[in-house]
């Protein structure tokens, strides 16, 4: 198994097969990779509408718009009444139903994913995401009944669990080393840029009462649409073409004879455009030779993942605490949030600064990934969490009733608020919130898990660890009303900070640093030798 080993601190690197490291990151490549950069952009609009989804849901699922305002007085519509101009009043339990949709398709089509995504590929995979998300915002947004809402988020929902599914592995799979774990987490931003949009969006289209999030929805069809004819452009992942190849004619085809090599090679030239055919010839021969000996001929079973504890352990450890540390309800209820601290009508317009600061966090990680180091980052994102939670239980102990003389009880919920300084302080402690998040979790998960399973059972080993993210989010969705309600906003906000500190002792214990190691060298670490989780970075295993 040839592997590409460089030399820290000087442009003397070179792999096995004699070539320049620095051709690799140097300008060359730089133009030979822009269908990669292309690719990326496509395969990442799936992540765009996931986050997009989210970003809009505070603004949908509010007074004034599906739901009907609070001084509202005119024939509130039912679950088969019809009506483009209908609100409706719904429990707390149904919001959080509502809401969690998306989710719960998500969660399901995840479940396709790891029992036959190996079978569909990644292109397949991000052409059906595309035809749902466009199929679901139609649904969604031309519906004149509340039961065709709900169908249109569960369908738009299932395109969820596809794109999240192929992105990071459609992605690795396309990019050469010197780019790999920049775009696999720069898909976290896009995710980002998507929750941004989706708040802005969501400000501009909330003047527009009981019918604005209609149009907030089929925004994200146009991007739907975008996703599904670009993404006929894109050539299918090379070495999934290649593990085909190896699994369907075994170790002894020959390359030239196989028509699934001969399409591997096509698609590799396009990723690869502008190198010699003698340099994609070559990388197509290393590609199929690691396949052979970390895969073989033998197909993975459905249950091959669970032979492996530890990567599980951590892949999925980490998408829980990241959901169940307040994540999934910060942002899915942003907007209710900033009423409940006072800002009222401004609400929605304080959303589009809280996606701003996400957006800029998750740049700022993306950058530095790579020199900072992954438990390095999940810790301080971690404790900028934990403070945030700490300041803003605090801070929501001290609501009031803005009405004088009207005690916290019998206060209606548009007249409950903080004091002036402890709602900016609120305000303040939401931003280091979303910004420790961006810096750790956010970013960091999804690219462990792109670290951590074994070559053999990555895809359904991934599919495990989305179904525990996505299952996790419905769960801290619909049980956010019944807990603020329950609990006051102060309990809920105070036990996101316990968990915060669960999460803090999680990653000491078990999360080790990938920084700098081979995926050979994190599997044998994980698979092999625990102890090696906290062993200096040297060698082969020392670039970044």
């Amino acid at each position: 198994l040839k592997q590409a080993m460089t030399v820290r601190g000087g442009a003397l690197g070179t792999d096995l097969l004699g070539r320049s490291a620095s051709k690799d990151a140097g300008g060359a490549s730089m133009t030979g990779l822009v269908n990669v950069y292309r690719s990326f952009a496509v395969i990442a609009l799936g992540g765009l509408l996931f986050g997009y989804i989210i970003g809009i849901n505070g603004n949908v699922v509010t007074s004034g718009q599906l739901l009907c305002a609070d001084d509202w007085n005119g024939p509130v519509g039912t679950w088969t009444s019809a009506g483009y101009r209908q609100c409706y009043k719904l429990d707390d339990l149904q919001m959080g139903f509502l809401s969690s949709l998306n989710l719960i398709g998500a969660c399901l089509s995840s479940l396709i994913c790891f029992r036959y995504a190996d079978s569909l590929g990644r292109k397949l995979e991000v052409q059906i995401a595309a035809v749902l998300y466009l199929l679901g915002a139609a649904v969604a947004a031309a519906s004149p009944v509340l039961w065709g809402v709900y169908i249109g988020f569960t369908i738009y929902g299932l395109g969820i669990g596809f794109a999240m599914h192929a992105a990071p592995v459609y992605i690795a799979e396309i990019s050469p080393a010197s780019v790999r774990g920049t775009l696999v987490s720069a898909k976290e931003a896009v995710v980002v840029l998507g929750i941004f949009l989706g708040f802005f969006f969501g400000w501009v289209f909330s003047f527009m009462d009981t019918v604005g999030w209609r149009y907030m929805v089929v925004i994200s069809g146009v991007f739907a649409l975008a996703m599904a004819v670009s993404i006929g452009f894109i050539p299918q992942s090379p070495r999934f073409l290649v593990l085909k190849a190896v699994q369907g004619q075994g170790l002894l085809a020959a390359p030239g004879g196989n028509a699934r090599m001969v399409e591997a090679n096509s698609a590799l030239a396009f990723f690869r455009r502008g190198s010699p055919a003698e340099e994609v010839e070559s990388e197509l021969t290393i590609m199929r030779r690691e396949i052979e000996a970390s895969v073989g001929t033998e197909v993975a079973k459905c249950t091959d993942p669970f032979k492996y504890p530890l990567p599980l352990v951590i892949g999925c450890g980490l998408v829980f605490l990241q959901q169940v540390t307040g994540q999934p309800s910060v942002l899915y209820f942003a907007t209710n949030i900033f009423k409940s601290a006072g800002f009222g009508s401004s609400a929605a317009l304080s959303s589009v600064g809280v996606g701003l600061v996400k957006l800029l966090a998750t740049l700022f990680t993306v950058w530095r990934v790579d020199q900072y180091g992954r438990r390095r980052l999940l810790f301080i994102g971690i404790s900028m969490m934990a403070v945030s939670l700490a300041l803003i239980g605090t801070a929501f102990i001290f609501r009031e009733c803005q009405k004088p003389g009207v005690s916290l009880s019998e206060c209606a919920k548009k007249d409950v608020g903080l004091p002036r300084s402890w709602a900016l302080a609120t305000v303040a402690g939401l931003m280091v919130y979303v910004s420790g998040y961006q810096v750790g979790f956010g970013p960091i998960s999804w690219l462990m898990i792109s670290e951590v399973f074994p070559l053999k059972v990555r895809g359904a080993a991934l599919s495990l660890a989305a179904v525990v993210n996505f299952g996790s989010n419905i769960l801290m969705t619909l049980t956010q009303q019944v807990l603020q309600d329950a609990l006051t906003p102060a309990g809920v906000f105070f036990g996101y900070f316990a968990l915060s500190l669960v999460s803090l002792v999680f990653v000491g214990a078990v999360v080790p640093e990938t920084r700098g190691k081979t995926l050979e060298e994190i599997e044998r670490m994980l698979v092999g030798d625990k102890r090696a989780r906290d062993a200096p970075i040297s060698g082969a295993g020392a670039q970044a």
